[in-house]
């Protein structure tokens, strides 16, 4: 507050990101990625790219907001500074998507901002095409209410033109790369963490193809490997 976006940068390059450094090293906190909300009347690319700059000079992952609601060059910018994921995209350019492809960088696609803000929708297709790791999330926030993934991978099917197949791969193993976690999380594989649910259905895809009732859907939450939640109607109600 009162700053100009300039100032809040050199603000936040000289002296929050030195004080994050020393909580770090003391073990006081524990953070792993940078973001920033690159956008018209935000973050503009300049300052964008210092402050994640030196984020990454500290050791933080690049993680952050771009080409959402103007086209910024977000994605050239996050695939040239190595960043782990961008998120939105929905104004992304087509030398940016070619850009994150050849650098790996994860695009995390929002299909609930684009249905409730009404904009356009990122074009997974085209990123899938191009070789583009696609991640998806739910972007919890009180724009965009939703704790539902199944919801959002209906979403990213339906609005996306995703298969139900790319949408449980963005959902899951995608996702954890883009957090850079999928060494240990996201799918199921002997030493990777035992996260998993149980669903009550005779296929997979009902998990996506049904719209709402979820609850009615899953049986048991596996975190860790130990039960942290089951369905008090287990086994009760199934899809088809």
């Amino acid at each position: 507050r009162g700053k100009t976006a300039r100032e809040a940068t050199d603000d936040i390059i000289n002296n929050h990101l030195p004080k994050l450094k020393e909580l770090k090293l003391s073990g006081e906190i524990h953070v792993n990625n940078i973001d920033v909300f690159c956008e018209k009347g935000v973050f503009d690319l300049d300052s964008t790219r210092r402050i994640l700059q030196a984020g990454k000079d500290i050791g933080l992952q690049i993680n952050f907001h771009g080409d959402e609601l103007h086209p910024m060059k977000s994605a050239e910018l996050g695939a040239e500074l190595g960043a782990r994921a961008i998120s939105h995209l929905e104004e992304v350019s087509d030398e940016g998507i070619t850009a994150m492809a050849r650098a790996k960088c994860a695009a995390v696609l929002l299909p609930t901002t684009a249905y409730m803000l009404r904009l356009k929708q990122p074009p997974a297709r085209k990123m899938l095409e191009e070789g583009v790791i696609v991640a998806l999330g739910s972007d919890f926030n009180p724009n965009a209410y939703c704790f539902s993934m199944p919801m959002v991978m209906h979403l990213a099917c339906v609005n996306m033109k995703m298969s139900m197949n790319e949408a449980l791969a963005a959902a899951t193993i995608n996702a954890a790369y883009a957090l850079g976690k999928s060494d240990t999380h996201g799918s199921i594989q002997t030493g990777k963490q035992g996260d998993l649910i149980i669903i009550n259905s005779s296929r997979w895809e009902h998990l996506i193809y049904q719209f709402g009732g979820h609850e009615a859907l899953i049986d048991y939450v596996i975190v860790k490997g130990k039960v942290v939640y089951q369905n008090e109607r287990c086994g009760t109600m199934s899809s088809y």
